[in-house]
Protein backbone atom coordinates (compact mmCIF):
# COMPACT_ATOMS: atom_id res chain seq x y z
CA UNK A 1 0.00 0.00 0.00
CA UNK A 2 1.42 3.49 -1.16
CA UNK A 3 1.95 6.45 0.89
CA UNK A 4 -0.15 8.06 -1.66
CA UNK A 5 -2.91 5.49 -0.77
CA UNK A 6 -3.13 6.37 2.60
CA UNK A 7 -6.34 8.48 2.54
CA UNK A 8 -6.50 9.11 6.59
CA UNK A 9 -4.50 11.46 7.81
CA UNK A 10 -3.49 10.04 11.21
CA UNK A 11 -1.87 7.07 9.27
CA UNK A 12 -0.39 9.02 7.54
CA UNK A 13 1.84 10.87 10.56
CA UNK A 14 2.48 7.50 12.20
CA UNK A 15 3.46 6.00 9.16
CA UNK A 16 6.01 9.38 7.87
CA UNK A 17 7.05 9.27 11.74
CA UNK A 18 7.84 5.10 10.68
CA UNK A 19 5.92 4.26 13.92
CA UNK A 20 3.91 1.71 11.72
CA UNK A 21 5.24 -0.86 9.56
CA UNK A 22 3.33 -1.78 6.14
CA UNK A 23 1.79 -5.16 7.90
CA UNK A 24 1.29 -3.42 10.77
CA UNK A 25 -1.07 -1.07 8.41
CA UNK A 26 -2.88 -3.74 6.15
CA UNK A 27 -3.30 -4.95 9.35
CA UNK A 28 -5.30 -1.56 11.38
CA UNK A 29 -6.97 -1.20 7.79
CA UNK A 30 -8.57 -4.65 8.11
CA UNK A 31 -9.31 -4.20 11.68
CA UNK A 32 -11.16 -0.95 10.82
CA UNK A 33 -13.16 -2.08 8.36
CA UNK A 34 -14.38 -5.30 10.57
CA UNK A 35 -14.85 -2.91 13.36
CA UNK A 36 -15.64 -0.03 12.48
CA UNK A 37 -13.89 1.80 15.30
CA UNK A 38 -11.78 4.78 14.72
CA UNK A 39 -8.11 4.16 13.63
CA UNK A 40 -7.16 6.48 16.65
CA UNK A 41 -8.27 3.79 19.12
CA UNK A 42 -7.26 0.92 17.05
CA UNK A 43 -3.27 2.43 17.09
CA UNK A 44 -3.64 2.74 20.63
CA UNK A 45 -5.33 -0.62 21.78
CA UNK A 46 -2.82 -2.33 19.35
CA UNK A 47 0.00 -0.35 21.41
CA UNK A 48 1.69 0.81 18.21
CA UNK A 49 1.62 3.93 20.18
CA UNK A 50 0.86 5.65 23.35
CA UNK A 51 -2.17 8.09 24.10
CA UNK A 52 0.66 10.37 25.13
CA UNK A 53 2.96 10.02 21.82
CA UNK A 54 0.66 10.25 20.08
CA UNK A 55 -1.21 13.96 20.97
CA UNK A 56 2.61 14.83 20.81
CA UNK A 57 2.64 13.92 16.60
CA UNK A 58 -0.38 15.56 16.37
CA UNK A 59 0.40 18.57 17.94
CA UNK A 60 3.46 18.88 16.04
CA UNK A 61 1.30 18.45 12.92
CA UNK A 62 -1.36 20.60 13.98
CA UNK A 63 1.32 23.57 14.94
CA UNK A 64 -0.12 23.59 18.83
CA UNK A 65 0.11 22.07 21.92
CA UNK A 66 -0.70 19.41 24.21
CA UNK A 67 -2.29 20.72 27.73
CA UNK A 68 -2.98 18.31 30.44
CA UNK A 69 -6.99 19.15 31.36
CA UNK A 70 -7.16 17.82 34.69
CA UNK A 71 -4.15 20.31 35.99
CA UNK A 72 -6.09 23.59 34.55
CA UNK A 73 -7.85 25.67 36.60
CA UNK A 74 -10.67 27.00 33.61
CA UNK A 75 -12.71 29.90 34.57
CA UNK A 76 -16.50 29.85 34.79
CA UNK A 77 -16.56 32.77 32.41
CA UNK A 78 -14.35 30.39 29.91
CA UNK A 79 -16.91 27.81 30.28
CA UNK A 80 -19.39 30.10 29.79
CA UNK A 81 -17.68 30.88 26.17
CA UNK A 82 -19.20 28.06 23.89
CA UNK A 83 -22.94 26.73 23.80
CA UNK A 84 -23.27 23.42 25.54
CA UNK A 85 -24.45 21.81 22.39
CA UNK A 86 -21.17 22.76 20.45
CA UNK A 87 -18.89 21.16 23.74
CA UNK A 88 -21.20 17.71 23.40
CA UNK A 89 -21.49 17.83 19.57
CA UNK A 90 -17.74 18.30 18.78
CA UNK A 91 -16.40 17.32 21.74
CA UNK A 92 -14.51 20.30 22.84
CA UNK A 93 -13.59 21.83 25.81
CA UNK A 94 -13.23 25.81 25.82
CA UNK A 95 -9.37 26.45 27.80
CA UNK A 96 -9.03 29.97 27.35
CA UNK A 97 -11.32 32.80 25.68
CA UNK A 98 -11.16 36.51 25.06
CA UNK A 99 -13.35 39.08 23.92
CA UNK A 100 -13.49 37.48 20.33
CA UNK A 101 -11.40 34.26 20.19
CA UNK A 102 -11.27 30.99 22.17
CA UNK A 103 -9.11 28.47 22.70
CA UNK A 104 -10.81 24.64 22.52
CA UNK A 105 -9.16 21.62 23.79
CA UNK A 106 -10.09 18.61 21.31
CA UNK A 107 -8.15 14.76 21.71
CA UNK A 108 -7.70 13.75 17.91
CA UNK A 109 -7.52 15.26 14.35
CA UNK A 110 -10.15 17.52 13.11
CA UNK A 111 -11.21 18.03 9.67
CA UNK A 112 -10.37 21.50 8.30
CA UNK A 113 -14.36 21.85 6.98
CA UNK A 114 -15.13 20.83 11.09
CA UNK A 115 -12.99 23.57 11.95
CA UNK A 116 -14.31 26.09 9.65
CA UNK A 117 -17.99 25.09 11.00
CA UNK A 118 -16.88 25.59 14.73
CA UNK A 119 -16.01 28.95 13.93
CA UNK A 120 -18.91 29.69 11.70
CA UNK A 121 -20.89 28.64 14.34
CA UNK A 122 -19.32 30.43 17.17
CA UNK A 123 -19.04 33.43 15.25
CA UNK A 124 -15.25 34.23 16.60
CA UNK A 125 -11.54 33.30 16.14
CA UNK A 126 -10.77 29.68 17.15
CA UNK A 127 -7.47 27.70 17.64
CA UNK A 128 -7.08 24.19 19.04
CA UNK A 129 -4.66 22.68 21.86
CA UNK A 130 -4.56 18.81 22.28
CA UNK A 131 -5.45 16.92 25.11
CA UNK A 132 -6.51 12.98 26.20
CA UNK A 133 -9.43 12.01 25.00
CA UNK A 134 -11.04 10.68 28.48
CA UNK A 135 -10.24 14.55 29.85
CA UNK A 136 -11.82 16.27 27.34
CA UNK A 137 -14.84 13.59 27.58
CA UNK A 138 -14.99 13.87 31.33
CA UNK A 139 -14.88 17.81 31.32
CA UNK A 140 -17.54 18.05 28.59
CA UNK A 141 -19.50 15.80 31.03
CA UNK A 142 -19.05 17.93 33.87
CA UNK A 143 -19.12 21.36 32.35
CA UNK A 144 -21.94 21.02 29.61
CA UNK A 145 -24.09 18.32 31.01
CA UNK A 146 -27.95 17.24 29.84
CA UNK A 147 -29.73 18.05 32.15
CA UNK A 148 -30.91 14.36 32.90
CA UNK A 149 -30.60 14.21 36.88
CA UNK A 150 -33.24 11.95 37.73
CA UNK A 151 -31.97 9.44 35.14
CA UNK A 152 -28.78 10.15 36.16
CA UNK A 153 -29.89 9.77 40.18
CA UNK A 154 -31.22 6.37 38.81
CA UNK A 155 -28.25 5.40 36.68
CA UNK A 156 -25.79 6.13 39.84
CA UNK A 157 -27.27 3.60 42.09
CA UNK A 158 -28.53 0.98 39.76
CA UNK A 159 -25.67 -1.23 39.53
CA UNK A 160 -25.23 -1.50 43.40
CA UNK A 161 -29.04 -2.00 43.21
CA UNK A 162 -28.55 -5.08 40.93
CA UNK A 163 -25.65 -6.04 42.33
CA UNK A 164 -27.17 -6.44 45.77
CA UNK A 165 -30.51 -7.36 44.95
CA UNK A 166 -29.47 -10.13 42.46
CA UNK A 167 -32.52 -9.34 40.74
CA UNK A 168 -30.25 -8.91 37.85
CA UNK A 169 -27.59 -11.35 36.61
CA UNK A 170 -24.74 -10.06 33.77
CA UNK A 171 -26.91 -11.55 30.74
CA UNK A 172 -25.06 -13.05 27.26
CA UNK A 173 -27.02 -12.88 23.56
CA UNK A 174 -26.66 -16.67 24.14
CA UNK A 175 -28.50 -16.92 27.46
CA UNK A 176 -31.62 -19.08 27.63
CA UNK A 177 -35.04 -17.30 27.26
CA UNK A 178 -36.30 -17.83 30.80
CA UNK A 179 -33.34 -16.14 32.06
CA UNK A 180 -33.57 -12.74 29.72
CA UNK A 181 -37.67 -12.86 30.40
CA UNK A 182 -37.19 -12.42 33.80
CA UNK A 183 -34.18 -10.07 33.42
CA UNK A 184 -36.32 -8.41 31.15
CA UNK A 185 -39.37 -8.29 33.88
CA UNK A 186 -37.16 -7.45 36.92
CA UNK A 187 -38.20 -4.22 38.99
CA UNK A 188 -34.98 -2.04 37.96
CA UNK A 189 -35.12 -2.69 34.36
CA UNK A 190 -38.91 -1.63 34.23
CA UNK A 191 -38.23 1.43 36.80
CA UNK A 192 -35.07 2.55 34.45
CA UNK A 193 -37.32 2.24 31.02
CA UNK A 194 -40.04 3.46 32.49
CA UNK A 195 -38.09 6.48 33.32
CA UNK A 196 -36.64 6.84 30.19
CA UNK A 197 -39.65 6.99 28.25
CA UNK A 198 -40.58 9.58 30.81
CA UNK A 199 -38.16 11.71 30.28
CA UNK A 200 -38.03 11.63 26.52
CA UNK A 201 -41.49 12.59 26.43
CA UNK A 202 -41.23 15.35 29.12
CA UNK A 203 -38.21 16.48 26.34
CA UNK A 204 -40.54 16.53 23.32
CA UNK A 205 -38.63 14.19 21.76
CA UNK A 206 -39.39 12.80 18.71
CA UNK A 207 -37.30 9.26 18.54
CA UNK A 208 -35.44 7.09 21.18
CA UNK A 209 -32.18 5.58 20.26
CA UNK A 210 -31.53 2.54 22.24
CA UNK A 211 -27.53 0.98 20.94
CA UNK A 212 -25.66 -1.55 22.21
CA UNK A 213 -21.42 -1.73 21.24
CA UNK A 214 -18.46 -3.25 21.66
CA UNK A 215 -18.28 -1.51 25.04
CA UNK A 216 -20.95 0.55 25.68
CA UNK A 217 -24.74 1.00 25.79
CA UNK A 218 -26.04 4.29 24.29
CA UNK A 219 -29.35 5.98 24.57
CA UNK A 220 -30.12 8.97 22.89
CA UNK A 221 -32.67 11.36 22.36
CA UNK A 222 -33.90 13.52 18.89
CA UNK A 223 -34.80 16.81 20.10
CA UNK A 224 -36.01 19.42 17.54
CA UNK A 225 -34.18 17.28 14.96
CA UNK A 226 -30.67 17.31 16.49
CA UNK A 227 -29.89 13.66 18.79
CA UNK A 228 -28.44 13.94 22.32
CA UNK A 229 -27.23 11.34 24.73
CA UNK A 230 -28.15 10.71 27.72
CA UNK A 231 -25.66 9.55 30.31
CA UNK A 232 -24.68 6.04 29.59
CA UNK A 233 -26.46 2.91 31.56
CA UNK A 234 -24.49 0.02 32.36
CA UNK A 235 -23.37 -2.37 29.70
CA UNK A 236 -25.03 -4.72 31.68
CA UNK A 237 -28.45 -3.20 31.27
CA UNK A 238 -28.40 -3.55 27.17
CA UNK A 239 -30.15 -7.53 26.59
CA UNK A 240 -32.94 -6.64 29.26
CA UNK A 241 -33.83 -2.94 28.58
CA UNK A 242 -33.88 -4.17 24.57
CA UNK A 243 -36.20 -6.96 25.69
CA UNK A 244 -38.25 -5.16 28.13
CA UNK A 245 -39.28 -2.75 25.16
CA UNK A 246 -39.81 -6.08 22.74
CA UNK A 247 -42.28 -7.31 25.43
CA UNK A 248 -44.06 -3.91 25.95
CA UNK A 249 -44.24 -4.08 22.09
CA UNK A 250 -45.68 -7.30 21.64
CA UNK A 251 -42.76 -8.64 19.44
CA UNK A 252 -40.77 -11.96 19.45
CA UNK A 253 -38.08 -11.66 21.95
CA UNK A 254 -36.61 -14.82 21.51
CA UNK A 255 -35.81 -13.90 17.78
CA UNK A 256 -32.90 -11.61 17.53
CA UNK A 257 -31.79 -12.22 14.22
CA UNK A 258 -34.57 -10.31 11.96
CA UNK A 259 -35.31 -6.87 12.02
CA UNK A 260 -39.02 -6.58 13.62
CA UNK A 261 -41.94 -3.65 14.10
CA UNK A 262 -44.06 -3.34 16.58
CA UNK A 263 -46.25 -0.68 18.27
CA UNK A 264 -46.34 0.72 21.90
CA UNK A 265 -49.16 2.65 23.71
CA UNK A 266 -48.32 4.11 27.22
CA UNK A 267 -49.74 7.03 29.30
CA UNK A 268 -47.27 9.64 30.29
CA UNK A 269 -48.21 12.53 32.66
CA UNK A 270 -52.11 11.86 31.94
CA UNK A 271 -51.56 11.56 28.26
CA UNK A 272 -51.77 8.95 25.87
CA UNK A 273 -48.49 8.47 24.15
CA UNK A 274 -47.77 6.15 20.98
CA UNK A 275 -44.87 4.58 20.46
CA UNK A 276 -44.03 3.01 16.75
CA UNK A 277 -40.88 0.64 17.75
CA UNK A 278 -38.50 -1.15 15.23
CA UNK A 279 -35.92 -3.79 16.32
CA UNK A 280 -32.26 -3.87 13.83
CA UNK A 281 -29.83 -6.61 14.19
CA UNK A 282 -26.68 -5.37 14.83
CA UNK A 283 -22.98 -6.82 15.71
CA UNK A 284 -23.20 -5.93 19.24
CA UNK A 285 -27.25 -7.40 19.92
CA UNK A 286 -30.21 -5.74 18.88
CA UNK A 287 -30.66 -1.91 17.80
CA UNK A 288 -34.04 -0.06 18.90
CA UNK A 289 -35.84 2.90 17.91
CA UNK A 290 -39.14 4.33 19.14
CA UNK A 291 -40.66 6.69 17.36
CA UNK A 292 -42.49 8.67 19.45
CA UNK A 293 -46.36 9.98 18.64
CA UNK A 294 -47.03 12.72 20.82
CA UNK A 295 -50.68 14.33 19.30
CA UNK A 296 -50.03 17.04 22.57
CA UNK A 297 -47.24 18.42 20.78
CA UNK A 298 -48.45 18.25 17.48
CA UNK A 299 -50.70 20.90 16.34
CA UNK A 300 -53.29 19.60 13.57
CA UNK A 301 -53.93 22.66 12.06
CA UNK A 302 -52.70 24.78 9.50
CA UNK A 303 -52.43 28.12 10.63
CA UNK A 304 -49.68 26.79 13.47
CA UNK A 305 -47.73 25.63 11.03
CA UNK A 306 -45.61 28.62 10.46
CA UNK A 307 -46.49 29.64 6.88
CA UNK A 308 -46.43 33.09 5.73
CA UNK A 309 -49.85 35.03 4.68
CA UNK A 310 -49.60 34.26 1.23
CA UNK A 311 -48.36 30.66 1.32
CA UNK A 312 -51.57 29.82 3.87
CA UNK A 313 -53.59 31.51 1.73
CA UNK A 314 -52.71 29.37 -1.80
CA UNK A 315 -52.90 26.24 0.72
CA UNK A 316 -56.15 27.24 1.84
CA UNK A 317 -57.53 28.03 -1.50
CA UNK A 318 -56.01 24.46 -2.99
CA UNK A 319 -57.42 22.40 -0.31
CA UNK A 320 -60.90 23.48 -0.76
CA UNK A 321 -60.93 22.52 -4.65
CA UNK A 322 -63.08 19.46 -5.22
CA UNK A 323 -60.25 17.86 -7.25
CA UNK A 324 -56.93 17.43 -8.33
CA UNK A 325 -53.12 16.31 -6.79
CA UNK A 326 -51.41 18.36 -3.87
CA UNK A 327 -48.20 16.95 -3.26
CA UNK A 328 -45.49 17.67 -0.32
CA UNK A 329 -42.32 17.60 -0.86
CA UNK A 330 -38.67 17.16 1.40
CA UNK A 331 -36.70 14.70 3.13
CA UNK A 332 -37.67 12.47 6.07
CA UNK A 333 -38.42 14.51 8.53
CA UNK A 334 -39.10 17.48 7.26
CA UNK A 335 -42.99 17.84 8.87
CA UNK A 336 -44.61 16.42 5.33
CA UNK A 337 -47.06 13.74 7.31
CA UNK A 338 -47.66 16.65 9.52
CA UNK A 339 -48.85 19.37 6.87
CA UNK A 340 -50.67 16.59 5.59
CA UNK A 341 -52.53 15.95 8.59
CA UNK A 342 -53.04 19.74 8.53
CA UNK A 343 -55.09 19.70 5.72
CA UNK A 344 -56.92 16.74 6.06
CA UNK A 345 -58.05 17.94 9.37
CA UNK A 346 -59.29 21.44 8.41
CA UNK A 347 -60.95 19.51 5.84
CA UNK A 348 -62.46 16.44 8.29
CA UNK A 349 -66.52 17.64 8.92
CA UNK A 350 -69.13 15.49 8.39
CA UNK A 351 -69.84 15.58 4.68
CA UNK A 352 -66.43 14.50 3.74
CA UNK A 353 -65.55 11.24 3.80
CA UNK A 354 -61.91 10.50 3.45
CA UNK A 355 -59.54 7.94 3.53
CA UNK A 356 -55.39 7.83 3.83
CA UNK A 357 -53.46 4.71 2.82
CA UNK A 358 -50.15 5.22 5.46
CA UNK A 359 -47.06 3.25 6.04
CA UNK A 360 -47.62 3.08 8.70
CA UNK A 361 -50.41 5.37 10.23
CA UNK A 362 -48.82 7.78 12.12
CA UNK A 363 -51.53 9.49 14.34
CA UNK A 364 -55.21 8.11 14.85
CA UNK A 365 -57.79 10.87 13.59
CA UNK A 366 -61.23 10.62 14.56
CA UNK A 367 -63.48 11.06 11.69
CA UNK A 368 -61.31 10.08 9.06
CA UNK A 369 -60.33 6.06 7.73
CA UNK A 370 -56.82 5.12 8.18
CA UNK A 371 -55.37 2.23 6.53
CA UNK A 372 -51.61 0.80 6.94
CA UNK A 373 -49.74 -0.81 3.79
CA UNK A 374 -48.66 -4.20 5.20
CA UNK A 375 -46.27 -4.82 1.83
CA UNK A 376 -45.26 -8.44 3.30
CA UNK A 377 -49.01 -9.97 3.15
CA UNK A 378 -49.59 -7.94 -0.23
CA UNK A 379 -51.25 -4.55 1.18
CA UNK A 380 -49.70 -2.56 -1.40
CA UNK A 381 -50.64 1.74 -2.25
CA UNK A 382 -51.75 0.34 -5.29
CA UNK A 383 -54.14 -3.03 -3.92
CA UNK A 384 -55.49 -0.50 -1.63
CA UNK A 385 -56.10 2.69 -3.72
CA UNK A 386 -57.73 0.41 -6.23
CA UNK A 387 -60.43 -0.49 -3.49
CA UNK A 388 -60.51 2.94 -2.06
CA UNK A 389 -61.88 4.20 -5.21
CA UNK A 390 -65.01 1.72 -4.42
CA UNK A 391 -65.73 3.41 -1.33
CA UNK A 392 -67.06 6.49 -2.66
CA UNK A 393 -64.68 9.33 -1.32
CA UNK A 394 -64.01 12.87 -1.56
CA UNK A 395 -60.15 13.13 -0.43
CA UNK A 396 -57.67 10.24 -0.47
CA UNK A 397 -54.31 10.84 1.02
CA UNK A 398 -51.37 8.00 -0.23
CA UNK A 399 -48.27 8.07 1.84
CA UNK A 400 -45.96 8.66 -0.85
CA UNK A 401 -45.67 8.07 -4.68
CA UNK A 402 -43.04 5.44 -4.71
CA UNK A 403 -44.09 4.14 -8.33
CA UNK A 404 -45.90 4.39 -11.61
CA UNK A 405 -48.68 1.94 -10.99
CA UNK A 406 -49.39 4.54 -7.53
CA UNK A 407 -49.19 8.13 -9.32
CA UNK A 408 -51.47 6.04 -12.45
CA UNK A 409 -53.94 5.62 -9.71
CA UNK A 410 -53.75 9.01 -8.43
CA UNK A 411 -53.97 10.73 -11.29
CA UNK A 412 -57.38 8.31 -12.36
CA UNK A 413 -58.50 9.23 -8.74
CA UNK A 414 -58.01 12.99 -9.40
CA UNK A 415 -59.81 12.79 -12.69
CA UNK A 416 -62.56 11.28 -11.79
CA UNK A 417 -63.62 13.87 -8.99
CA UNK A 418 -61.33 13.60 -5.83
CA UNK A 419 -59.01 15.46 -4.44
CA UNK A 420 -56.16 13.35 -3.83
CA UNK A 421 -52.93 14.39 -1.14
CA UNK A 422 -49.49 13.20 -1.24
CA UNK A 423 -45.70 13.35 -0.62
CA UNK A 424 -42.28 12.83 -2.73
CA UNK A 425 -39.23 12.86 -1.88
CA UNK A 426 -37.23 15.40 -4.02
CA UNK A 427 -35.22 18.56 -2.66
CA UNK A 428 -37.66 20.96 -3.38
CA UNK A 429 -40.98 21.65 -5.20
CA UNK A 430 -40.56 22.11 -8.87
CA UNK A 431 -37.64 19.13 -8.27
CA UNK A 432 -41.61 16.84 -8.23
CA UNK A 433 -42.36 17.75 -11.72
CA UNK A 434 -39.03 15.73 -12.99
CA UNK A 435 -39.75 13.07 -10.37
CA UNK A 436 -43.12 12.14 -12.05
CA UNK A 437 -41.62 12.34 -15.32
CA UNK A 438 -38.84 9.73 -13.97
CA UNK A 439 -41.64 7.42 -12.89
CA UNK A 440 -42.87 7.70 -16.32
CA UNK A 441 -46.26 9.95 -15.77
CA UNK A 442 -47.06 11.31 -18.72
CA UNK A 443 -46.69 14.98 -19.27
CA UNK A 444 -50.23 16.27 -19.98
CA UNK A 445 -51.67 13.78 -17.05
CA UNK A 446 -49.37 16.00 -15.08
CA UNK A 447 -50.65 19.17 -16.19
CA UNK A 448 -54.70 17.76 -15.88
CA UNK A 449 -54.36 16.49 -12.52
CA UNK A 450 -51.60 18.52 -10.29
CA UNK A 451 -52.67 21.83 -8.55
CA UNK A 452 -49.77 22.74 -6.67
CA UNK A 453 -46.35 21.14 -5.10
CA UNK A 454 -45.20 22.38 -1.45
CA UNK A 455 -41.76 22.00 -0.78
CA UNK A 456 -40.40 22.18 3.09
CA UNK A 457 -37.25 21.40 5.52
CA UNK A 458 -37.89 21.99 9.28
CA UNK A 459 -35.39 24.52 11.56
CA UNK A 460 -34.81 24.73 15.12
CA UNK A 461 -36.67 28.14 16.76
CA UNK A 462 -34.09 30.25 18.70
CA UNK A 463 -35.13 30.12 22.44
CA UNK A 464 -37.01 33.27 23.82
CA UNK A 465 -35.55 32.95 27.35
CA UNK A 466 -32.21 33.21 25.91
CA UNK A 467 -32.16 34.98 22.57
CA UNK A 468 -29.29 37.24 22.08
CA UNK A 469 -29.04 39.82 19.26
CA UNK A 470 -26.12 40.88 16.92
CA UNK A 471 -25.36 42.21 13.87
CA UNK A 472 -23.85 39.75 11.27
CA UNK A 473 -20.81 40.37 9.24
CA UNK A 474 -20.38 40.69 5.94
CA UNK A 475 -19.58 36.85 5.29
CA UNK A 476 -22.51 36.16 7.10
CA UNK A 477 -24.56 38.42 4.92
CA UNK A 478 -22.37 37.23 1.67
CA UNK A 479 -23.65 33.55 2.39
CA UNK A 480 -27.49 34.69 2.42
CA UNK A 481 -27.05 37.15 -0.36
CA UNK A 482 -28.15 39.87 1.66
CA UNK A 483 -26.70 43.05 1.54
CA UNK A 484 -26.77 45.93 4.60
CA UNK A 485 -29.71 47.86 2.75
CA UNK A 486 -31.51 44.22 2.73
CA UNK A 487 -31.00 43.85 6.49
CA UNK A 488 -31.74 47.47 7.94
CA UNK A 489 -31.79 48.14 11.33
CA UNK A 490 -33.65 44.69 12.33
CA UNK A 491 -31.11 42.03 14.39
CA UNK A 492 -29.90 38.33 14.06
CA UNK A 493 -30.66 36.10 17.03
CA UNK A 494 -29.16 33.04 18.95
CA UNK A 495 -29.63 31.31 21.55
CA UNK A 496 -26.89 31.55 24.56
CA UNK A 497 -28.17 28.38 26.09
CA UNK A 498 -30.13 28.32 29.39
CA UNK A 499 -32.39 25.63 31.62
CA UNK A 500 -35.26 26.14 29.47
CA UNK A 501 -34.15 25.00 26.07
CA UNK A 502 -31.36 22.51 28.11
CA UNK A 503 -28.28 24.54 27.12
CA UNK A 504 -29.15 24.37 23.50
CA UNK A 505 -29.99 28.09 22.37
CA UNK A 506 -33.12 26.44 20.78
CA UNK A 507 -36.89 25.30 21.92
CA UNK A 508 -39.22 23.63 19.13
CA UNK A 509 -39.29 23.72 15.25
CA UNK A 510 -41.15 25.64 12.46
CA UNK A 511 -41.52 24.74 8.64
CA UNK A 512 -40.04 26.45 5.57
CA UNK A 513 -42.32 26.57 3.16
CA UNK A 514 -41.88 26.99 -0.68
CA UNK A 515 -45.48 26.92 -2.79
CA UNK A 516 -45.43 26.20 -6.58
CA UNK A 517 -48.84 26.77 -7.85
CA UNK A 518 -49.21 25.15 -11.42
CA UNK A 519 -50.54 27.93 -13.42
CA UNK A 520 -50.92 28.14 -17.36
CA UNK A 521 -47.68 29.47 -17.55
CA UNK A 522 -46.15 26.00 -15.57
CA UNK A 523 -48.67 23.93 -17.60
CA UNK A 524 -47.23 24.75 -20.60
CA UNK A 525 -43.75 24.29 -19.42
CA UNK A 526 -44.32 21.06 -17.90
CA UNK A 527 -46.40 19.72 -20.82
CA UNK A 528 -43.53 20.79 -23.35
CA UNK A 529 -41.03 18.51 -20.47
CA UNK A 530 -38.92 21.90 -19.67
CA UNK A 531 -36.34 21.33 -17.43
CA UNK A 532 -36.45 21.59 -13.69
CA UNK A 533 -34.24 24.49 -13.40
CA UNK A 534 -36.46 25.94 -16.24
CA UNK A 535 -39.61 25.64 -14.06
CA UNK A 536 -38.03 26.71 -10.74
CA UNK A 537 -36.81 30.21 -12.52
CA UNK A 538 -40.64 30.56 -14.10
CA UNK A 539 -41.92 29.86 -10.89
CA UNK A 540 -39.96 32.31 -8.91
CA UNK A 541 -40.87 35.17 -11.38
CA UNK A 542 -44.37 34.38 -10.81
CA UNK A 543 -43.73 35.03 -7.40
CA UNK A 544 -43.12 31.58 -5.68
CA UNK A 545 -40.35 32.22 -2.62
CA UNK A 546 -37.51 29.58 -2.13
CA UNK A 547 -36.81 27.36 1.01
CA UNK A 548 -33.78 29.76 1.58
CA UNK A 549 -35.94 33.16 0.89
CA UNK A 550 -38.27 31.73 3.40
CA UNK A 551 -35.48 30.98 6.07
CA UNK A 552 -34.18 34.57 5.49
CA UNK A 553 -37.58 35.85 5.84
CA UNK A 554 -37.28 33.92 10.00
CA UNK A 555 -34.39 34.97 10.18
CA UNK A 556 -35.20 38.65 9.96
CA UNK A 557 -38.17 38.26 11.88
CA UNK A 558 -35.93 36.84 15.01
CA UNK A 559 -37.50 33.39 14.48
CA UNK A 560 -34.70 31.19 13.55
CA UNK A 561 -30.74 31.07 13.13
CA UNK A 562 -28.38 31.78 10.14
CA UNK A 563 -27.12 28.18 10.95
CA UNK A 564 -30.13 26.68 10.92
CA UNK A 565 -31.15 28.47 7.28
CA UNK A 566 -27.84 27.20 5.82
CA UNK A 567 -27.89 23.88 6.94
CA UNK A 568 -31.42 22.55 5.78
CA UNK A 569 -31.62 25.10 2.38
CA UNK A 570 -29.96 25.63 -0.46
Amino acid sequence: MPDTQISDPLLRIVVEKELLSRARLEEIVEEHERTGNPYREILIDMDIVKEDQLLQLLAEHMGTRVVDLPSLNIPTEVVKAIPPSTARMYNVVPVEAGPNSVVLAISDLMDPELMDEIMFVLTRDVSFVLAREQDVKTLVERFFKDDNGAVDAMLTGLESEMEESGELPALTASEDLKAIEEAASSTPVIRFVNLVLYQAVESRATDIHFEPFEKEFKIRYRVDGALYEMAPPPQALALPVISRLKVMASLNIAERRLPQDGRIQITVAGRQIDLRVSSLPTQFGESVVLRVLDRSVVSLALENLGMSDDVYELMTTDIGKPNGIIIVTGPTGSGKTTTLYSALQRLNTVEVKMLTAEDPVEYDIEGIIQVPVVETIGVSFPRLLRHFLRQDPDVILIGEIRDLETAQIAIQASLTGHLVFSTLHTNDAPGAVARLIDLGVEPFLITSTLEAIVGQRLVRLVCEQCKVAYEPDEAVLQQLALSREDVGSRSFYYGEGCPKCHGVGYKGRKGLFEYMTINDPIRDLIYNRQPTVIIRNKAIELGMRTLREDGIRNILDGVTTVEEVLKYTS
